[in-house]
């Protein structure tokens, strides 16, 4: 198991991904893992997986997750568990333990050359996409916190737009489906200032957390990367990955068009 230790050298937090088979889908194994993961104080994530399987990603002191693991090999009284598998992982620093797999809506990034450069980031919520101003593009290091204004909200019309403008041109860089996130419902993460979600997208996958740190009528947010597996420390997605997934041209081919 992988831990984190403090100075005197005691481990805290000890980490474990879980792959259950059997009749474990559509008996509500998800939902009873995750009442008790949260009675235990556990953090992470359980989501359907393939061949009927049950994923976990389970973090937290020790006695917690060996109680939680002891758990999975029982389940709720409809499910049954053939199969247990628990493998080591890195902890990720999860806020709760949450259903992952359950789409919230579509979310895209859109990059625009107009009076400043900057990206997009807009979610599906409630029915229109909820907008963010992102100067230097998102990032999938988590030690990079980026710069996100809030603007107007769009219509879900306009995910698709592609081409050039009057103040220069605009490419759809990434796209996809996204999870909600946390222990509070959105919108009311979003009103309260920290929202956390999960991005399904061709270029951006994983955890990422909008932080409020001014509000207003003009608020700023910053954009984080959650440690998880799709983290990638050191990286530059957006120089790395330039083109439109939607025509795979730059946003300087569409503005010459």
């Amino acid at each position: 198991m992988s831990s984190v230790a403090d100075r005197g050298g005691k481990p805290q937090t000890t980490a474990i991904r879980a792959l259950v088979r059997g009749d474990v889908q559509a008996v509500g194994y998800r939902d009873a893992t995750v009442r008790r993961a949260r009675e235990l104080g556990v953090m992470g994530w359980v989501c359907n997986g393939e061949d009927e399987a049950v994923q976990v990603h389970a973090e937290g002191a020790a006695p917690a997750v060996e109680q939680l693991v002891t758990f999975l090999h029982e389940g709720p009284p409809a499910a049954r568990v053939a199969q247990v598998t628990i493998d080591r992982a890195a902890v990720e620093g999860h806020e709760q333990f949450a259903i992952r797999g359950v789409s919230a809506g579509a979310f895209v990034v859109q990059e625009h050359a107009a009076t400043a450069h900057h990206f997009d980031l807009r979610l599906e919520v409630a029915g229109v996409m909820r907008s963010w101003a992102v100067p230097k593009g998102p990032s999938l290091d988590p030690a990079v916190k980026r710069l996100a204004g809030e603007v107007e909200d769009h219509e879900p019309s306009h995910n698709s737009f592609e081409g050039p403008t009057e103040a220069g041109g605009v490419i759809v860089w990434d796209r996809g489906a996204y999870e909600q996130g946390g222990r509070v419902a959105w919108p009311q993460a979003l009103t309260r200032g920290h929202a956390v979600f999960v991005l399904h997208g061709e270029k951006l996958r994983g955890g990422f957390a909008l932080q409020r740190t001014r509000p207003g009528k003009k608020a700023q947010w910053l954009l984080i990367k959650r440690r998880d597996e799709h983290a990638e420390p050191g990286s530059d997605v957006v120089a790395e990955h330039p083109l439109s997934v939607v025509s795979g041209r730059t946003l300087d081919d569409v503005r010459r068009a």
